[in-house]
């Protein structure tokens, strides 16, 4: 029978109703009472770091929930995270950059609706990811919501409202998960030893255009890298170009991006971009998610000492 180790972290698959609105309430060992029947398939260990509406994450305590993962790697065969889903799309791209390719499987889950509602979705989703944390198939990190199981690097919130919330942008679903239990991946368990990384740093922001922004947009303080979100393919207005100019010329590592979910960016397709690739030695993207874009930008910044190191990694993208 597989172990697997229970992280609950807070978020609408533990929250109870307040004064004040839905608040964190249940803890891990609740939110398992809610699903006993997973006992007669895998062996489970619970564990509560924090308990925080997902609004309230970050790198700080991703850096925290990979540390565990590592420090009980041996002792466990797989892993369940229990996040709020606003922002679980970035847990899951943070570990995805933290815990590089794992053969045990690190499973991300959450709930659109809390417990205490009628026909929530916390016990399905629940299950599915012990079940997915369980299954021979499954490695890596993932997010297994609403039947799909998705890569971490690759996940997106589309639906404030809606059971199925979550997509998988520029590739498919890598497995998925019916009603009555079964499962299956896409992909194989890869043969090597994990890589664990313990460090993020969050100087990273960005900047989405809008047509008529003032170039004031550009004045940003604080940051070492910076991710511009333009249209389409990619490119650059000209009226930027010397702010952009500014921004290198403080240091700050740029990294061109579009607004469009699915097709990535090519700087290299239109005069716009091509220009502005080629003049200041833009680093991009391509098809990386909002979310793994970001968190790929702090996890290669605070593993690089110049530009050139930042942009190699950057550019990884583990095969898993």
């Amino acid at each position: 029978m597989k172990k697997i180790l229970f992280i609950a972290t807070g978020g609408t698959i533990s929250c109870g109703q307040t004064e004040l609105g839905l608040s964190p309430a249940l803890g891990a060992g609740e939110l398992l009472g809610l699903i006993p029947q997973i006992g007669e398939f895998c062996e489970i260990s619970s564990v509560q770091p924090f308990s925080l509406d997902s609004t309230n994450m970050s790198p700080k305590e991703w850096i925290t929930l990979a540390e565990l993962i590592r420090d009980n790697y041996e002792r466990f065969d797989g892993f369940v995270i229990a996040h709020g889903t606003d922002t679980m799309a970035y847990g899951a791209a943070a570990l995805s950059c933290l815990i590089q390719g794992s053969p045990k499987p690190v499973i991300f889950t959450g709930s659109q609706l809390s417990p205490d509602v009628p026909n929530s979705d916390v016990k399905r989703n629940l299950r599915d990811a012990f079940l997915c944390a369980a299954s021979d198939g499954a490695h890596g990190v993932a997010v297994a919501f609403a039947g799909r199981i998705i890569d971490g690097r690759c996940a997106c919130k589309l639906h404030t409202r809606e059971p199925d919330a979550f997509r998988s942008i520029n590739r498919d679903d890598i497995g998925a998960i019916s009603e009555d239990g079964k499962i299956f991946f896409k992909t194989e368990v890869p043969d090597r030893e994990p890589v664990f990384f313990n460090s993020l740093d969050n100087r990273v922001a960005i900047i989405r255009l809008t047509p008529g922004a003032p170039c004031g947009i550009f004045d940003i303080d604080g940051a070492s890298a910076v991710i511009i979100e333009s249209y389409g393919a990619g490119g650059l207005p000209e009226i930027y170009e010397s702010k952009l100019a500014e921004l290198i010329a403080k240091g700050i590592y740029v990294i061109m991006s579009t607004q469009v979910l699915y097709g990535g960016s090519n700087l290299a397709l239109y005069r716009v971009g091509r220009v502005v690739k080629e003049r200041f030695e833009l680093t991009e993207t391509g098809a990386m998610t909002a979310e793994y874009a970001v968190m790929k930008a702090m996890w290669a910044l605070a593993y690089s000492k110049n530009y050139e190191e930042f942009k190699r990694l950057y550019a990884e993208y583990i095969k898993e």
